[in-house]
């Protein structure tokens, strides 16, 4: 269960004990949200994961602001649609977000505990986040964006996760060190048992892919590192296999993996991972079609959960190593990604699963979409973030938005 503070406010000339009955009353409702337990905060007590202003009666704007000033937040404000506590609540949230504060207003009425589990999911996604790390092996020189600060810096100023830098020696050592290692050999058997068809790489090539999983999986255990990026183009020739399926494995395990050491991309499979509970396909568009409303992506790493079959083949551009081409669910899809010359901008639109495809000329897994407004079709050409988008199985679109609305400064 996951603990939450509720400081309950009212005005001073309210009387007392109709105050504490109303706050029981509420804390009674609160407490049948599934996945979360409610309490008081008490005076000098640390608070929970996320902070409920309960508005309990007009009047309520001086010691609600008092209490949030120091505060980092972001704030819920609970309001209900007696004794004048809504029209506190607008005046509290129109000063908080004045001064710069993160707060959004939820009405206790109607299906309002729906409402409030999914901003505390958010809240609870965001402050986990904030205290992540990411593991980065080889830096990408991002020249094609024009930052003005170190791109660790923006990650950690605007999105919170700290940037481990973890050198390619530790990776290749690791995997000289694992080599015969038996459980590799099981993991093969595992890949290849359950491929709908075997294409290029032969046994030694799928053991090695295998290897290079478990030495990743090591070095994120190490670090302590919450998401890893790997520079994987770099190890095509030191290695002679890549690390498509390592990373697939990762992401299928809840350890966010992004490839080509694009930690901005992996930042945002982070966010995606721990707001939504999905993993993500880190995938390259390769065609907009504006007449369609529809876009096509694809790319050589997909996480097994996000496929119906898939077929081993080797890597697109090097034609070496283990990659997946898989046919992914029909359904609802997110996209989504960050970026922005400060890093402070996000883009994300709700799709519909077309079709997936097995071109020749792409990477391995590929997947069409249908926006569901034709305006964000556009965006893709006249206001791209950059190329890697994500592509998440479901519903998420609201979610997402209102994530990075309460947690961008």
């Amino acid at each position: 269960m996951t603990e939450i503070s509720v400081i309950p406010v009212s005005s001073s000339i309210r009387p007392p004990e109709k105050m504490q009955e109303r706050t029981e009353k509420f804390l009674q409702e609160l407490n049948t949200i599934e996945g979360f337990e409610f309490g008081v905060l008490q005076e000098n007590q640390e608070s929970a994961e996320a902070e409920i202003l309960l508005i309990l009666s007009g009047g309520a704007e001086i010691p609600a602001v008092e209490y949030a000033k120091n505060r980092p937040g972001p704030f819920i404000l609970l309001a209900h649609p007696l004794d004048n506590s809504f029209a506190a609540a607008l005046e509290i949230l129109a000063y908080l977000q004045g001064t710069g504060k993160k707060a959004v207003l939820v009405q206790a009425f109607g299906d309002w505990k729906k409402e409030l589990q999914r901003l505390l999911e958010i809240c609870v996604a965001g402050n986990d986040i904030r205290n992540s790390r990411i593991g980065r092996v080889g830096e990408e020189k991002y020249t094609r964006y024009p930052f003005q600060a170190p791109v660790t810096e923006l990650i950690k100023k605007n999105w919170g996760p700290e940037i481990v830098d973890i050198s390619f020696s530790e990776v290749t050592a690791r995997v000289q060190q694992l080599q015969g290692d038996p459980r590799a050999a099981q993991l093969a058997e595992e890949m290849i048992a359950a491929s709908k068809e075997v294409v290029e790489p032969g046994a030694d090539t799928i053991k090695g892919a295998a290897v290079i999983y478990l030495a990743l999986r090591e070095i994120i255990d190490e670090y302590m590192v919450d998401a890893i990026a790997v520079k994987c183009f770099d190890l095509l020739p030191i290695l002679k296999n890549t690390a498509c399926y390592a990373l697939a494995k990762l992401n299928e395990e809840g350890l966010v993996a992004a490839c080509e050491g694009d930690i901005i991309t992996a930042t945002g499979m982070l966010i995606a991972n721990r707001v939504t509970g999905e993993p993500s396909f880190m995938a390259n568009p390769s065609v907009v079609d504006l007449e369609k409303s529809s876009i096509t992506l694809a790319h050589c790493t997909i996480p097994r959960t996000m496929v119906s079959s898939y077929k081993l083949r080797s890597h697109f551009e090097s034609g070496i190593g283990v990659a997946y081409q898989g046919a992914m669910y029909p359904g609802d899809y997110t996209l989504f990604r960050i970026g922005g010359k400060d890093l402070q901008e996000f883009y994300t639109a709700a799709a519909t699963y077309q079709e997936s495809g097995e071109s020749e000329d792409l990477c391995r897994t590929q997947i069409t979409l249908k926006f569901n407004d034709p305006g964000k079709a556009k965006q893709f050409l006249t206001r791209p973030l950059g190329n890697h988008h994500l592509v998440i199985r479901g519903r998420y679109e609201e979610k997402l938005r209102d994530y990075c609305d309460l947690f961008l400064p």
